[in-house]
């Protein structure tokens, strides 16, 4: 039965890619649980790695308007530790986006509501979040979150005050000395370095997940376009090239993106519960693919980031999302992160 579920559904994405790029389908992966998550984690968001071996799990709790914003730690075998609620600039954080600089401080795109998105530094105290500091504010929709070199990269989902037509979205660079760095959240912004408009009248979200190869590359998700973009910047941040990489079609919902020691990248499909692999010469493959679920035994269900963690990559479930043209059908229990082996 799953192996028929898996069949029509790929039919289905073959018929909704058009003229964006024709996957090929590997050996689809089946996820694996690797994490079960506790109540005050209903929509599990972003992952970046300690330099301890753990991971650090962001919970925005979209789908809880009693669940504060929280961060979990998850050791490598899965065990889940509260670090507590993240302070924002009005009540609590919904935290989106992380990254860790090299001196182990650690930022957070806070996608707060009403205006208020920000960038946080967090201060920990024997383990626990005890603070933060506001890095850079007035965001409508921060998003992804990377660190280089001094330097925080943020995407920025949706810039209404940008235009009156199609969205825009965009790329900041942010130096994370910064304290109370104000944003316009328009086109003025100096640290803005690269925006984008999305086309697909259905899906109006632009930049979304961001990462760097190891010749300092950076790679960008268009969720409502399907498109891949790669840019190559300069020693001072400007954008001295950028091209699309790959494109899918923009029925998938391109989410989070990830890239293994080799080059290649692995993005999720946020909208039909899928994860491709692209190689360093741009060949997409499917290697994920599940129907609507609840994501019991690590069934991939709504993914919203992943992150290579060794030989496996692991999956957020977000599971929140529903609508047409979302495999996703309702939020449910469990809530979990799922792996699969990465060959």
């Amino acid at each position: 039965m799953r192996m028929l579920m898996y069949l029509a559904s790929i039919f289905m994405t073959t018929l909704l890619l058009g003229c964006a790029t024709l996957p090929d389908i590997e050996n689809l992966t089946p996820g694996r649980l690797f994490a079960s998550l506790p109540d005050t984690c209903p929509t599990p968001d972003a992952l970046v790695a300690t330099a301890q071996g753990d991971v650090l799990l962001s919970c925005p709790n979209f789908a809880s308007k009693t669940q504060p914003g929280t961060l979990l730690r998850l050791s490598s075998d899965g065990e889940v530790e509260d670090l507590g609620q993240v302070p924002g600039l009005v009540t609590t954080a919904q935290p989106m986006g992380m990254a860790f600089d090299e001196s182990g401080n650690l930022y957070i795109a806070n996608n707060e509501a009403g205006g208020n998105g920000n960038i946080l530094k967090v201060q920990f105290q024997n383990g626990q979040i005890v603070g933060s500091q506001i890095v850079a504010k007035g965001f409508s929709s921060p998003n992804g979150l990377r660190y280089r070199d001094g330097f925080l990269y943020v995407t920025q989902l949706q810039m209404p005050k940008a235009t009156s037509g199609d969205m825009v979205s965009g790329l900041y660079r942010i130096p994370t000395e910064a304290r109370g760095l104000e944003i316009a959240s328009d086109l003025s912004d100096s640290e803005l370095i690269f925006y984008d408009t999305t086309a697909n009248p259905k899906r109006q979200f632009g930049l979304d997940g961001l990462v760097f190869d190891d010749q300092g590359a950076l790679y960008l998700t268009n969720f409502g376009d399907g498109k891949v973009y790669r840019l190559i910047l300069s020693e001072a941040g400007e954008v001295l090239q950028s091209s699309v990489f790959a494109e899918l079609s923009s029925e998938v919902g391109l989410d989070g993106i990830s890239i293994d020691t080799a080059g290649n990248l692995y993005v999720a499909g946020f909208l039909l519960n899928q994860v491709y692999r692209i190689s360093p010469d741009a060949k997409v493959s499917l290697i994920a693919d599940y129907p609507d679920n609840q994501g019991a035994d690590g069934a991939i269900d709504q993914p919203a980031d992943l992150m290579v963690f060794g030989d496996q990559l692991l999956i957020s479930n977000f599971d929140l999302m529903k609508g047409e043209g979302v495999r996703n059908s309702a939020h449910t229990k469990p809530y979990t992160i799922s792996t699969i082996p990465l060959n």
